[in-house]
């Protein structure tokens, strides 16, 4: 399933009269363009559809407890695709109808109404798009407490990560610079995210290693470390507005659904901004399902600044440690439930 908008091409037909003499030809007849009439522009961009790591975080709990059992521990934030949730007027194929060879048929204009949550979400995410840069902080409250501490740039940033999954307490940092993703962390973040051996690991723990775009861990590590990444990852379907204040400051309230995920129910959530700049202020999605509810909040401050990011020296590349995917996949938490393999784009 794509969720892009369909672009709509109007085909134009052109009409050619000769002339065999003197002999006075009648006017060629008038031309209608076959498709519909431009649509008006979009009130907003519809985000595309990817999954990163922090999508990963808010269902982590729900699926370790429904599908894994309580002995193996949870699954590292699991992966799955998302539905971003932003209806614009583009998301309905426009009205049309195809002309006979001697009977042009006029097109209906598209006349899909955008709501005013669906226009404050989407500057929302038009003005994270456009930012340089800024840091954000992401928590998850289920059984195993998560945090994401990052600051993305445009084409690169960096994240530290704790969470728990079934190689135990995993603690790493990233960096992605020029195509690169830079890995350090300890010894189950080595196993779970880099396919290390446990023989192996102690050894490696602490040191910088190198993992390039044709590495098997790359999407896993790389997913959600840009600007564009976190825009991707703010998933709301909204449905209403309400002002509010948050940490003394007024902001606008951005409310909604959360659309379902593979493996997961889907849930409420709402995203705070600027009145003024419509810049996220916090974001916050609940998931349940079983008894089991879990809270996934993120806030970003620090607008416009651009991480400076500098590749760590010494470093070993990936490449040259021969190791294989971990069970349950490059940062699966070694379970074999969803979560396993690269993000999704649909």
């Amino acid at each position: 399933m794509t969720l892009d908008p369909a672009h709509t091409t109007d085909v134009i037909a052109e009409a050619t009269a000769d002339s065999a003499g003197p002999v006075a030809m009648p006017p060629p007849a008038p031309v209608f363009p076959v498709g519909p009439p431009p649509a008006p522009p979009e009130a907003y961009a519809v985000p595309p559809v990817r999954a990163g790591r922090r999508e990963r975080m808010v269902i982590a709990a729900i699926v370790a407890v429904i599908l894994v059992p309580a002995a193996v521990g949870g699954i590292l934030i699991a992966r799955l695709p998302r539905d971003p949730g932003g209806i614009s007027a583009s998301t309905a194929a426009p009205v049309s109808t195809q002309p006979s060879a001697t009977s042009p048929v006029p097109t209906q204009p598209n006349t899909t109404a955008v709501t005013p949550a669906q226009t404050l979400y989407g500057q929302a995410i038009a003005a994270t798009r456009a930012s340089a840069g800024f840091h954000y902080v992401a928590t998850s409250d289920g059984p195993d407490s998560q945090t994401i501490t990052g600051d993305a740039g445009k084409a690169g940033g960096r994240q530290v990560i704790t969470v728990t999954s079934s190689f135990g307490s995993e603690q790493f940092t990233l960096m992605l610079l020029k195509g690169t993703v830079f890995f350090q962390g300890n010894r189950p973040a080595l196993e779970d995210q880099l396919g290390v051996a446990a023989a192996s690991a102690a050894g490696l723990a602490g040191r910088w290693i190198s993992v390039s775009s044709a590495d098997g861990p790359y999407q896993t590590l790389a997913a959600g470390i840009t600007v564009s990444d976190q825009a991707s990852e703010t998933a709301l379907r909204p449905t209403s507005t309400s002002s509010v204040t948050n940490g003394g400051t007024p902001a606008t309230r951005i409310a909604g659904t959360v659309p379902p995920l593979q493996g997961a129910p889907g849930g409420t959530g709402y995203l705070d901004t600027s009145p003024t700049t419509h810049l996220p202020i916090r974001y916050v999605s609940t998931l349940a399902a079983s008894g089991i509810s879990v809270t996934n909040t993120v806030t970003f401050t620090n607008w416009g600044t651009a991480p400076s990011v500098t590749a760590p020296s010494p470093n070993v590349a990936w490449a040259t440690l021969g190791v294989a995917s971990p069970p349950g996949g490059f940062g699966g938490g070694g379970g074999s439930g969803p979560g396993t393999g690269p993000p999704t784009t649909v």
